[in-house]
């Protein structure tokens, strides 16, 4: 039999087994890369459009190769970008012979953006159901609201296309716009969708400056100066039209730096875009960096100048910056000096997104998924988180994996959300919520008096410009109330917390005094506090990460068994009946810091060093106010040193 009749008896097989399902309307033959490929039309029936989440025929193709490859995804993009858009352009159906197949198309398919279904032949399909069957647990399976990090693709970004469109092309003319927001609200994403408008429709050079990069926040005023015109010299000499900041940390005077980037913008053609992201990293509350409280104002100010002069000349330069607070751009002064960046960088906001656009998402997705949510289902979701659109889909997510996938396609009701919500919001929610909301209140101090009178039903005592930041920053409604149950029951656990703002604490210096009794009993006080917030703190960062990695997995139940692993065997019999929170709150110190260092892909990002990070653990546990030890000024100072350089890695993420 020939190659082309085998493929057509596949497909006829197929379309047996899809009546009530999919109608065949057409079929053909393909060669594509010294291979055959046979090709069907189908289009789905009114109950497969709406659980497939699709208006169009979808491509199905035949391979008769028993070790797949990747080119079957380059075959497929062929064939649906030359159908001229009748096919649906992010999902298609592949029958094949491979038995590791399923996975490698399917991942290959994710990476290109599509969907891909994939049906093993090796296992003859008998009817619809059995056809159903598999579709489901390939599709359905599959978790569409899960997003680990920033998206800009079409099939994920949500309610602000439009929005990234009008940002783009005021920024290829020219202008100063900032994208300001609470965590996770989608500030990335916009950004990155931001650059993908801009390099596809307007001839412009982008330097992106992420402030959160060690080498970036590190620099001063003239070294970031000088390097963001080292990064344009590359990006010309390279021909790119973007390009990452290249940081140059060799020592220059402030105004060489200002006139020589001012030159290199001024000889350029096309538009110069300047794209800050993370830039709390690199203002007077930089929690990384305090240098930045004397450096800001020089910056801002210098590169205001180069902005004017720009303008004068006519050579467009713009920028746009992102980030969380809005607190260093709205005070009148910095250390007694007028604020450069006061009337330079607009107080614009992110905000969360109107509940019709969350509502639209959700479904969308839910589609996808197999989930039908109702209306009112979705309002209820997008009220619950505060209509921040990464908060409804981790909500959704949770959704998804407690609804079997053998029941779907369902309908989800009010009735049948609202006890999913509630669990949602209780176990993983309001401590997302509690991490944005501690941030914020972080960058911008403000705010937490103002929530807490607003939590309290006494918004009116709050001035308009805070009452008017925290609506835009999503956290209250505009009747002054608290956004949703996640942020509600966020910001009751940080009022059950002693306040422990690191960036606010008072240092005592050791170093080359003699201290009384009473004195050393007071600094000793202070390091047994900061040591004991540093513990408690690393004890919730290690419960919340290595839970949030274990339910990321679908692998819930491990994350017990992951912490537990960090102590001896003794130890793990006698806490096997606790709860994974009971468990850690029993974990000394040592615990700790190996628990972490056995996790360590999880924090590798957060504490840098490996081998730094446990000799300042090592120092931090051997304390010189137990025990009666004989601890000199070098002892103390040494250890101040140990704990600050941890407190400073955890408040990178705070």
């Amino acid at each position: 039999m020939s190659i082309q009749a085998q493929i057509d008896t596949i497909v006829d097989s197929f379309s047996k087994s899809a009546n009530g399902l999919f109608e065949i309307t057409g079929r053909y033959h393909a060669a594509f890369e010294q291979g055959i490929y046979g090709c069907a039309i189908a289009k789905p029936t009114k109950r497969m459009r709406l659980a497939l989440g699709v208006d169009r025929e979808i491509l199905v193709v035949a391979s008769l190769f028993s070790d797949q490859q990747q080119r079957i995804i380059k075959f497929i993009k062929n064939e649906i970008e030359g159908s001229l858009g009748r096919f649906e352009n992010n999902i298609a159906i592949v029958i094949h012979f491979d038995p590791d197949g399923n996975s490698k198309i399917r991942n290959w398919g994710r990476d290109q953006s599509i969907s891909i279904l994939p049906i093993n032949f090796n296992s003859p399909l008998i009817n619809s159901i059995d056809l159903e069957k598999r579709i489901s647990v390939e599709l359905y399976s599959h978790d569409p609201f899960d997003v680990t990090g920033p998206v800009s693709d079409d099939a994920n970004f949500y309610g602000r296309r439009d929005e990234a469109i009008d940002l783009a092309r005021k920024l290829q003319r020219g202008q100063i716009r900032s994208c300001l927001g609470i965590r996770k609200i989608g500030k990335t994403s916009i950004i990155n969708r931001i650059l993908k408008e801009i390099q596809g429709n307007y001839s412009c050079m982008c330097i992106m400056i992420d402030c959160s990069r060690d080498d970036v926040f590190e620099l001063d005023a003239a070294k970031m100066l000088n390097s963001l015109r080292n990064s344009i010299d590359i990006a010309a000499t390279d021909l790119k039209s973007y390009s990452i900041i290249v940081p140059i940390s060799s020592e220059i005077d402030l105004k060489i730096a200002r006139d020589e980037l001012e030159e290199t913008i001024l000889r350029r053609e096309e538009p110069i875009v300047f794209i800050f992201d993370e830039v709390d990293y690199i203002t007077p509350g930089s929690p990384t960096r305090q240098a930045w409280r004397t450096d800001f104002n020089p910056f801002w100010r210098n590169l205001r100048s180069i902005y004017q002069e720009c303008d004068r000349q006519r050579r467009p330069m713009s920028i746009l910056v992102g980030g969380v607070s809005t607190y260093w751009f709205t005070v009148e002064s910095v250390d007694g000096i007028e604020n450069a960046a006061l009337a330079f960088i607009p107080e614009e906001f992110l905000s969360p997104m109107p509940e019709g656009a969350i509502v639209a998402m959700i479904k969308r997705l839910g589609r996808i998924a197999g989930l039908e949510i109702d209306d009112e289902a979705c309002k209820m979701i997008a009220r619950a988180t505060g209509s921040m659109p990464y908060w409804a889909r981790k909500c959704c997510s949770y959704m998804h994996r407690n609804v079997s996938v053998q029941e779907r396609p369902c309908h989800i009701t009010t009735k049948r959300a609202e006890p999913l919500v509630d669990s949602f919001v209780a176990e993983e929610g309001s401590a997302i919520a509690e991490v944005a909301l501690s941030h914020l209140f972080r960058v911008h101090p403000l705010l937490m008096d103002a929530t807490t009178k607003c939590f309290e039903g006494n918004g009116h005592l709050v001035s308009e410009p805070l009452r008017r930041a925290l609506r835009k920053y999503g956290v209250i409604s505009n009747s002054n109330e608290l956004s949703g149950a996640m942020l509600s029951r966020a910001f009751s656990a940080i009022k059950s917390e002693p306040r422990n703002d690191l960036s606010t604490r008072d240092e005592i210096i050791v170093g080359g005094l003699t201290l009384n009794l009473d004195e050393w009993a007071e600094e000793l006080a202070t390091l047994g506090k900061r040591r004991n917030l540093l513990e408690r703190r690393i004890r919730d960062l290690a419960l919340n990460f290595i839970r949030f990695d274990a339910l990321s997995t679908g692998r819930a139940q491990d994350a017990k068994a992951r912490i537990l692993a960090a102590i001896a065997e003794s130890r793990r019999t006698e806490m096997s009946h606790l709860t994974v929170e009971e468990a850690i709150n029993k974990f000394l110190w040592t615990d700790l810091y190996k628990l972490v260092i056995k996790e360590w892909k999880l924090f590798e990002k957060i504490f840098g060093d490996r081998v730094d990070f446990e000799s300042n653990c090592i120092v931090v546990n051997d304390r010189p106010d137990t025990h009666a030890k004989d601890a000199d000024q070098a002892d103390v100072a040494l250890y101040r040193r140990a704990l600050q350089r941890l407190e400073e890695r955890l408040a990178k993420i705070q």
